[in-house]
């Protein structure tokens, strides 16, 4: 199983991220997307690696659509953006990055707590394994994964502010994946923020594209 960039590697991570949000995904051909249910039902649509004519004609339907997101995942942003800028649409977000690790050598157990004063729950759903960590009874950190055709996709590694710069993103990180290696798992995806970014490359995750996201 390969984790190379590629139109399939996108749905997958999609399917995956859809599992812990409750989202239903919907391959039209051109594009992998989803209701956001939780956020007023806007239409986000993925696209992967489009030649200038895809990205003008998917970004021109966004514009026309003020409830729609598109949300572009490439190895060539910037040229993306250039052709892209005379519709006038807004970028909403152009530091993303997909990333992904091999998960062999990963460790099965669990993570030691950065300090005694966390503790650590795993909640294991249908479809979905979350990791709460709480201090003195209020949530310091959580993270989700899910898998999805052999992949492993981590979602929502949130550190509450309070609590950040003491190890809980790393922390969250690690326990989600000794959790989720009882399953035949062999690489492991996310859609990675900017703040994030350098967290998981500590851990050993490897950029595999750029991603934007335009709206009307």
């Amino acid at each position: 199983m390969s984790a190379h960039l590629s139109r399939e590697l996108l749905a997958t991570w999609v399917s995956g991220w859809s599992s812990c949000r409750d989202y239903q995904p919907h391959d039209d051909g051109r594009t992998v997307s989803v209701s956001l249910t939780d956020n007023g039902n806007q239409q986000e649509h993925f696209l992967y690696d489009p030649t200038d004519e895809q990205a003008l004609a998917l970004a021109a339907e966004t514009k026309a659509d003020p409830n729609r997101l598109l949300t572009v995942v490439t190895t060539r942003m910037d040229d993306l953006l250039a052709a892209l800028s005379p519709l006038g649409m807004r970028v909403i977000d152009d530091r993303q990055a997909l990333m992904t690790v091999n998960m062999d050598g990963q460790d099965v157990e669990d993570p030691r707590s950065p300090d005694d004063v966390f503790s650590l729950t795993h909640l294991r759903e249908p479809t979905c394994r979350r990791v709460i960590v709480t201090a003195n009874g209020e949530e310091a950190a959580r993270g989700s994964v899910a898998v999805a055709d052999g992949f492993a996709v981590y979602d929502r590694i949130i550190t509450a502010e309070q609590y950040r710069r003491r190890g809980l993103g790393s922390y969250v990180m690690r326990a989600l994946t000794s959790a989720v290696l009882e399953d035949d798992v062999e690489h492991g995806l996310l859609m990675a923020s900017a703040d994030g970014q350098e967290l998981y490359q500590y851990l050993g995750w490897q950029h595999l594209a750029d991603v934007f996201v335009i709206r009307a």
